[in-house]
Order: C-alpha cells, then structure tokens, then sequence
C-alpha cells in the first residue's frame, strides 16, 4: 500500500507541489520507502527510458538508494507503431520469424505424428520442442504488451511523445524484463542448435556426439552440485551473514560459492583471527567441491568423449563411409533429377557390393520356373503395348484403312490376354541359362509377390538365398590355387633367405594347431555324413524288407482269393 502523486510538467508547477508536501508533512518518520519514476523519450531513434529511484528507509535507520532504468522502442508497445517502422524494422522480422516459426511447428509435428513418444528420446529434438515453446511465450507476451498498451488512453500513436502528458511506462517494464529474459534464452537454445549440422563435417561429429550423450548425465550432475553448493551457501549466510554484505543474503551467498571457483570471491572477513568456522567450511569447499566433484564433472566429460570417438574410428573403419554432407547433396542431386537412390531395405537387407546377383542357374528349380516366366510375361506385356502403340500410329495416319478393316473382322484385332502372374508355365527360352544372372531387387520382388517361393526357400529376404546358393564362378580348380599359393611362398621364402635373412617361424605351433583343428573339424564332418548315410541305407533297407513283406501279404491274399473262387463254384 502506498501514495501516488503526480507531479505537473512544468518547472514552476513541480517546485510548488514539492512545497506543498514538505508542508504537509507529506515525508515523517513513518515513511519506509520514496520512489520517483520518470520517463524521457530521444525522438530521434524513439526510444524511451523510464527510471526508477528507489529511497528506503530501514527501521534501524539509514537509507538504502537504487536506481533501475529501463529502454525499449516505441514501436514495441504497437503493432500500428511497429508497422511504421523500416523494412528490416521490428514489424518485418517479427512477421517472418513468425512464418518460420509455424512452418518450424509443422514439420515438428509431422515428425511427432511419424515417430509418437520415439521423437522425444533424440536430444535435438527436445531443443526444438524447446524452441516452439520459448517462441509461443515470446509470442504471448508480446500480445500482452500491446493490449495493455492499447488499454492506457495515454499510449495512443497520436498523443505518444506529448510532452504534457505522463505516460505510466512502469507497468510495462516488467513484461519488457521478462520478455527480453525469454529472448536470451530461445537465442541460446536457437544457436545451441547449430551445433546439430556440425555433425555434417566428420571434423566436428565426434565433439557434437560427445554433447548429445553427456549432456543428461551432466544436467543430474548439476543438480547434485547445486544441492552441495546451496548447502554451503546456507551455512555461509548463516554464519557470516551479519559480517559481511557479500552473504547477507542466501542469493548472495549462492553466487558467491558458485563464482568461487573462478576466483572472483573475496573471502577475507572468513578467515578472522580466532575463528574456525570459516576455515573448516572453506577446507570442507576445497574438498567436496574441488576435489570430488568438479573432478568426477571432467571425468564425465571424459569418459564419454573417450566412448563416441572410440565407436566413431571403429564404425569409419568397418564401412568406410564417406561424409555425410556429401552423399545428402549426391543424393538431392539424384532427387531433382527425379532419381530415388534411397529405399526401405536396411544396409543388412540389401547386403554387401558382391551380393547383388546371382546366376540363374544356381537357383533351385521352382525360383527359376517362376523367373522365366514373370521375365515373358513381362515380354508380353512390352510387346502387347508396343502393338498397341503401333495399331494406334496406324489408325491415326490411314483412318479410312483402318475402318475398312475393323469392318470386315472386328473379332481379330482384339488382344490376347496377358498369362497370369503365378501358374504360368514358362516357354524354353532361347538363350543360354548359363547366361542369365538374375538381380537381387528382382529376386526380391519375386518373393514378396509369391508367398509360395518363402516356402520353399524358408526365408523372405533375397539376399539369404544369393548367400546360401551362390557357387565360385572363377572356373579356378581351389587345388591348383592352393598349390600355386605355396610355391609362391616358397619362393618368396628361398628369395628372402638368399638375401641373408635369417627367418625363425614361431608361429610353427599355432598353424600345427589350426591344422590339427581343421584336420578334427573334416574328420567329424566325414564322421556325420557317414552316420547320415548310413541312417538313409538302413530306412532303405527297412523300406525293401516292408515292400517283401507286401508283396508276400499281397500273394496270400491272391492265394485265399483263389480258393474262395474254387470253393463258391457250384458243384
């Protein structure tokens, strides 16, 4: 609660109210605090300042002075004001950040739409949820200015600047403080994001994954940290609060303790001769902050630095990827020219470069069947629709030809019907199958529209079945290149030594070892297939004896038959 009085805008006015206070006793001894607020205007760059000065009188007597002055454009307070303003003014760029701004949202919420609860456990997308969110309250207080402006008679456009009116810019100010404070922080978070294209240099990936892993780890430890360092503020305050204006308060105090580290704390009324509170409390800071927590902060840091270099150099040395900004503008390239290079087959799908194709030949039966006959029926197809184009050219150049014969038989022209696409049994084609390689998207596709052929094969991605099927088409007998191995090692051996080379073969052991394991592996593998074929010879066996005592039921039951016939004969 308190008294507001205005004073006139002349000097002469001012000085007599003045008068009339002092007479009045308008200040005694009851009186706590005396604010002047007073607003100027540069109307050259139409900027206001309103100040404040702030007289306080404490009941232990004495007087406390502060001074806050405030400056903001006139053309904040109106959209109408805002939008007389230059064209890269405030009018314009609040507009096309607003633009962006919704664009921003919708593409943020199609990716929310896409992926649901998933797109919040990316790091960079909890800073754009950030960013929309700072921007909407930016956006909001903005409202909340220029209607409140548009409230007060005195902040009209036409009477703005009036130098006979006051213009009560103190009820504006701390909608100003608190939207310049969001302003700051959608900057931060706005260039924090940038660091997220970084990543598109193989220079700066490894620092900014470092970033997006430690960050969480870092934000708990905060919080930790902060608890400690409040803890100590507490104790410093209460301890040392009445002594020094540094800890009279517990915000003072928190930012003395967390400034301390850099040095900028004076803590010479602590250490007092005879006192020994300051003392245990600074030696208990240096420990638990200094050297337990900033410490286990590096080691954070360093720990996961160590991790996502180690994971980036094994990655770049197992796929040799090259940089991702250069196949993102290869693959826009490819884009425009209406080229797709990217599809929904993951890297394990698709397999590796020498997993592409696959000799036709070396495929089971039912796949080949099924290839030859989608490869005619496409056939048909071209050729059904290249007729059509040709009998379409003819009509359109020799149309009184074309009546003719449409008239005379209109059953011939009529297409025939293309085969279907699974049952169709395919005509011996004229090429070599030794020629035809059959590609992987093809082999594919034929699995996707056939569920019959996942069947058989027992698998569904074609890239098992090349794996599985493929044989060495180098024509290359595996014994003769073993053989010619050796006698280049061989010779390489007698050349090194004719050099003077003195070789010792340690590792003598180890290939007897590799050997004497292969030599075990075959012979177990011998011993399996010997078991296998020794279980098919005994249900052939067992299968020979079943059919001797078939045939052997089957004669007596001709033999019974017979004698059935000789005994319902009539005598």
């Amino acid at each position: 609660s308190g008294f507001v009085l205005a004073l006139p805008m002349n000097l002469s006015g001012a000085v007599m109210r003045m008068k009339e206070l002092e007479d009045w006793s308008w200040l005694d001894e009851r009186t706590r605090a005396v604010i002047i607020e007073l607003n100027t205007l540069n109307p050259n760059v139409n900027i206001f300042v309103n100040t404040k000065l702030v007289f306080e009188f404490p009941a232990t007597g004495g007087v406390y002075t502060k001074a806050d002055v405030t400056s903001f454009r006139a053309v904040q307070t109106s959209l109408a004001l805002a939008a007389t303003d230059d064209f890269g003014g405030i009018f314009s760029l609040l507009i096309l950040t607003t633009a962006l701004a919704l664009m921003f949202f919708i593409y943020v919420s199609y990716l929310f739409c896409k992926n649901g609860m998933r797109y919040f456990t990316y790091f960079w997308s909890l800073v754009d949820v950030i960013i929309l969110v700072l921007y909407f309250i930016q956006v909001c207080t903005y409202l909340v200015i220029f209607g409140q402006a548009q409230s007060e008679p005195s902040f009209a456009p036409e009477v703005m600047g009036d130098p006979e009116m006051f213009f009560p810019f103190g009820k504006l100010v701390p909608h100003f403080e608190f939207s310049n404070a969001v302003l700051a922080c959608l900057s931060l978070f706005a260039w924090l994001k940038v660091l997220k294209y970084f990543t598109l240099s193989g220079i700066f990936m490894g620092y900014v994954r470092v970033i997006e892993r430690c960050i969480v780890n870092l934000l708990l430890f905060t919080s930790l940290l902060f608890l400690v360092l409040f803890g100590f503020a507490v104790a410093l305050h209460v301890g040392y609060g009445q002594d020094d204006n540094l800890f009279a308060t517990i915000w003072g105090s928190l930012v003395a303790v967390i400034v301390a580290p850099a040095g900028g704390v004076d803590l010479t009324p602590i250490f007092a001769p005879g006192d020994l509170l300051g003392p245990i409390l600074i030696f208990m800071y240096i420990i638990v902050v200094f050297l337990l927590l900033l410490n286990v902060l590096m080691a954070i840091c360093v720990d996961t630095y160590s991790v996502c270099m180690y994971q980036l150099d094994v990655v770049n040395e197992e796929k040799k990827a090259p940089n991702p900004a250069l196949v993102f503008m290869w693959t826009y390239f490819n884009a425009l020219r209406k080229v797709k290079l990217v599809g929904k087959e993951s890297e394990e799908d698709r397999g590796g470069p020498h997993e592409q194709d696959i000799p036709l030949t070396s495929l089971p039966e039912a796949i080949q069947l099924q290839y030859l006959a989608e490869k005619q029926r496409m056939q048909l197809m071209l050729d059904s629709a290249e007729a059509a184009i040709r009998e379409e050219e003819r009509r359109r150049l020799e149309p009184e030809l074309y009546a003719t014969t449409t008239s005379m038989g209109d059953d011939d022209d009529m297409e025939p019907p293309l085969p279907p696409a699974i049952g169709y049994a395919p005509q011996p084609p004229e090429e070599d199958l030794q020629d035809i390689v059959v590609k992987r998207v093809q082999l594919q596709r034929m699995l996707e529209d056939n569920p019959v052929l996942v069947e058989i094969c027992g698998t569904d991605r074609a890239v098992d079945i090349v794996r599985r099927f493929r044989v060495d088409q180098t024509g290359v007998d595996p014994y003769e290149a073993v053989a010619q191995l050796q006698a280049n090692v061989a010779a390489k051996l007698k050349e090194l030594e004719a050099q003077g080379l003195d070789l010792s073969f340690d590792e003598m052991e180890a290939l007897k070892t590799v050997s004497s394991e292969l030599h075990s592996a075959l012979t177990e593998s011998q011993k399996e297939w010997r078991a296998e074929l020794l279980s098919v010879l005994q249900m052939a066996s067992l299968l020979s004896r079943a059919l001797i005592d078939l045939t052997g039921q089957i004669a007596k039951v001709q033999y019974n038959h017979k004698e059935l016939e000789k005994k319902s004969v009539p005598r």
